[in-house]
């Protein structure tokens, strides 16, 4: 899996093979419950590898632990944004300079994972529904474009706002010849991010995956 971004954003991919040898940082390891099983151990290391690998490329010789806010998002050192996300044993990590870009956000879903149809509404517009309806053989991997989309643009927008939006908070037309979806915000996410505000999404299927990706430049 290939970096999407520019040269100036930090990307790392790992595996759980890459687990070999990495430890988490004792104030990372702090942030796992006691009890939490041997997947959601894997899943948070594998995130923090991604991390330190990103981190890395942006220019820290030794990147610090990245830890959790009141809302369990990931802390970033000061002056840099960035995004976490996992799925099937995968992790991804996406970091940059804050001035370079206000927020980033990434999303990985296992196309395989089932899917009930009742739960399509709730995550999808009528105009997306329709899109995602339109081709009964591809139903399910277009229903997890458009959630994961949406997962990786509102952790974009949360970077900034610090404000989390609903599935129905922003709207999503499929781009074809761009291969991604262009937005719309139906509900301002802050003063940055008013109603109407309108941005891009890159989707691409990769091993399996459905792999989402965005930068909000600096306007």
């Amino acid at each position: 899996m290939r970096s999407p971004f520019p040269p100036y954003v930090g990307f790392a991919v790992k595996t759980i093979n890459d687990l070999d040898g990495y430890c988490l940082s004792s104030e990372e390891a702090a942030l796992l419950n006691p009890r939490a099983g041997k997947k959601r151990r894997d899943d948070f290391a594998l995130g923090r590898a991604a991390c330190f690998s990103a981190l890395q490329q942006v220019g820290f010789r030794t990147p610090p632990p990245v830890l959790k806010g009141p809302r369990n998002e990931p802390l970033w050192p000061f002056g840099y944004v960035g995004a976490i996300t996992h799925a099937a044993e995968i992790a991804v990590c996406a970091v940059c300079p804050a001035h370079k870009a206000r927020g980033i956000g990434v999303d990985l879903e296992d196309i395989k994972s089932d899917v009930s149809e009742d739960v399509y509404h709730l995550v999808c517009t009528e105009e997306e529904l329709a899109w995602v309806e339109e081709d009964r053989g591809s139903c399910p991997v277009r229903f997890k474009r458009v959630f994961s989309a949406k997962e990786a643009a509102f952790k974009a927008f949360f970077t900034r706002a610090q404000v989390y939006l609903n599935f129905m908070d922003a709207t999503l037309v499929w781009d074809e010849e761009k291969e991604l979806f262009q937005g719309v915000l139906l509900q301002s996410a802050g003063d940055a991010y008013p109603e109407g505000y309108q941005f891009e999404v890159g989707s691409k299927l990769v091993q399996g995956l459905v792999f989402s990706f965005i930068l909000l430049l600096h306007s």
